[in-house]
């Protein structure tokens, strides 16, 4: 019984870590995806937080079924062997813009809070991502086992504390326009979960370890972490929105506004946020490569690090804004494939 209860746990908090990434920890992404919503957002949130629970507790129970833990043979099983290959091109070219992307925001945190060399920053984050990918999966599952417990109290601790010393009414935010996939609150939350669940799709078959392993606790759990963590960040933007508004990393602002210490420990939590990002979409991406052609890991691994060190000295990572929409269209369309082999799996049980 404990060991069930425990792996329950460790399977939500992985999911909701992987969730977890630096744009949710800065609370950028919860700025774009809810809080300009205004109080529809709230109801955006929690959309969001069921269609994660879903997904997960859809990936989980095929993998127990059918009896498999990696991710070639999941999306083999649950898409088909010829989709599931166009899919993987599509999401890996996705995965590796992520991964660039958080090189490049933790080396301009190192940077900025600490003065060291950017591109010193940019290697150093890139050879320790290098590092823990020589683990394999058992390295990723357990950085991200360690990693997440403290980015969830923290940015809960932060929403917490800047919602009470709040400058506005919650809800001072009005509705306003947005972009067609952000035109109304529910397809907003949908794109949201469209490109975040790109990632856990690799991650999440490996942490089925039978076939006797129940879904629905775990995927419930991370869908109740994710709502509480999001829910913090939530009222604390909303209640600070004059503060807010035009910034880059907005929990940062408030953060400040609050004294050094408070900004320390947000700057470790987002530092934190960008790493494990980086070290799971990088991995994500070997593995997909690898899964699939008879290519030497290890340089394969090492070559991924190098081409994202160039590509955040590029500014690739403001590419990531341009193109984050379609790859959340090809997010979208591999959930709802998913969802669907697993309902049509259920019917036949």
């Amino acid at each position: 019984m404990e060991k069930t209860k425990n792996n329950t746990i460790t399977k939500a908090l992985i999911y909701a870590g992987i969730i977890l990434g630096a744009g949710f920890a800065s609370g950028a992404e919860i700025m774009a995806y809810f809080v300009e919503f205004g109080s529809a957002g709230f109801f955006g949130l929690i959309l969001a937080c069921a269609l994660f629970s879903l997904g997960g507790l859809a990936i989980w129970h095929i993998c127990a079924v059918k009896n498999i833990n990696n991710y070639k043979d999941f999306m083999d099983i649950a898409m088909g062997a010829g989709p599931a290959k166009l899919m993987e091109a599509v999401l890996g070219l996705f995965m590796f813009i992520i991964f660039a992307a958080m090189l490049a925001a933790t080396g301009s945190a190192l940077n900025e809070s600490f003065g060291l060399n950017y591109l010193l920053s940019v290697c150093m984050v890139a050879a320790i991502c290098f590092f823990t990918f020589l683990f394999g999966m058992d390295g990723i599952i357990k950085l991200n086992a360690y990693i997440s417990p403290v980015l969830i109290a923290g940015c809960i601790f932060i929403g917490i504390l800047t919602f009470i010393m709040r400058a506005e009414p919650v809800f001072a935010v009005a509705e306003r326009s947005a972009d067609l996939l952000r035109a109304n609150w529910h397809i907003s939350a949908i794109t949201y979960v469209g490109y975040n669940i790109i990632g856990a799709v690799v991650i999440l078959p490996s942490l089925v370890q039978s076939s006797e392993e129940k879904a629905l606790k775990p995927a419930l759990l991370s869908g109740i972490i994710l709502f509480t963590l999001g829910l913090s960040l939530y009222l604390s933007l909303s209640a600070n929105f004059i503060f807010v508004e035009n910034a880059q990393i907005p929990m940062l602002l408030l953060a400040i506004r609050h004294g050094t210490i408070i900004t320390y420990i947000f700057m470790l939590l987002f530092l934190a946020a960008c790493f494990s990002t980086a070290a799971t979409n990088g991995y994500a991406v070997s593995e997909t490569i690898s899964g699939r052609y008879n290519i030497n890991k290890i340089l394969l691994k090492l070559l991924i690090c190098i081409l994202g060190v160039f590509a955040a000295l590029a500014g690739f990572s403001n590419f990531v804004r341009v193109i984050y929409p379609l790859f959340a269209i090809a997010g979208i369309i591999e959930i709802i494939l998913i969802i669907k082999y697993f309902i049509a799996l259920k019917l036949k049980m």
